[in-house]
């Protein structure tokens, strides 16, 4: 990472659910009261890019979770995001779309998928995307072809697979991971009360996939993001080189400051700005 000594400021988003107009109000109201621009925006997956009824109908989610959202008015150019917005896949995802484009695509003006596994160098940020969940059942397997959607699960869809993780392992480094789920092994000892008896974290132990943690051990980025379990969280990873990843864990753009995050890169490093207020949920 070279930067000059003034640096730029970036956001983290979490799960965006395609609530785009409500993660946009956010950051802009966000811009307006720091006055600090943007450079540009990184999504932890779970964007939900549907452009139509057809594109909801590929998402693995129940019926209840599957609305449209906003995103087809910033894929027919009737709203703009104002800055560029890169973005990973999750496990809720209109795979009949993205998976026309399984190394990444742009998808709208200023707004672009990273693919299964992608790199993207925006202002100098070196930032490697891994899109999906682990699933022991799909992790040997190959990815599905979209001929046969409607035809097997489309959970079938949404796992990383062991190419993924094997290719992630060959880009040698990162500034900036971006996961949808969390690296395993992240939950402090005084903090592991916080995880238990919820929905998708019974316990510490059951809390983010080894592959995560895999890919985050061999990267050594500055800053893994990761949203899918819907909790504000901050931890780090002590590498065996001695460096440290902070981990920044967002929640969902329906829940307000908790699903974002801003950084200030500059050459020393990444650096969070403090915690956005309720005052800035736009």
């Amino acid at each position: 990472m070279t930067l000059g000594s003034a640096g730029f400021y970036f956001a983290a988003v979490g799960d965006v659910h395609g609530r785009m107009n409500r993660m946009v109000s956010f950051l802009q109201t966000w811009t307006k009261n720091a006055n600090r621009p943007l450079a540009f925006v990184l999504q932890v997956g779970d964007f939900e890019p549907h452009r139509d009824e057809a594109d909801l109908a590929t998402m693995a989610a129940p019926a209840r979770y599957k609305h449209l959202g906003d995103f087809a008015d910033y894929h027919q150019n009737r709203r703009r995001f104002p800055w560029p917005v890169y973005f990973i896949g999750g496990n809720h995802e209109p795979h009949g779309h993205l998976d026309t484009a399984p190394a990444g695509a742009l998808v709208a003006t200023n707004c672009q998928y990273l693919g299964r596994v992608g790199v993207i160098e925006p202002r100098g940020l070196r930032v490697v995307g891994v899109s999906g969940i682990h699933d022991e059942a799909g992790f040997q397997k190959p990815h599905p072809p979209l001929s046969l959607l409607g035809t097997v699960s489309p959970k079938d869809f949404t796992c990383f697979n062991e190419e993924d993780i094997d290719r992630a392992l060959t880009l040698e480094r990162a500034d900036v991971l971006l996961v949808h789920d969390w690296p395993s092994g992240i939950i402090a000892a005084e903090d592991r009360g916080d995880f238990e008896q919820q929905r998708r974290s019974p316990n510490a132990e059951a809390v983010g996939n080894d592959y995560a943690r895999l890919v985050a051990e061999a990267l050594e980025p500055r800053l893994v993001l990761c949203g899918h379990l819907h909790k504000r969280y901050r931890g780090t990873l002590t590498h065996a080189s001695g460096r440290v990843s902070q981990v920044c864990c967002l929640a969902s753009v329906e829940q307000g400051a908790d699903a974002f995050a801003v950084f200030h890169a500059t050459a020393t490093g990444l650096h969070e700005v403090s915690r956005l207020g309720a005052s800035e949920q736009g």
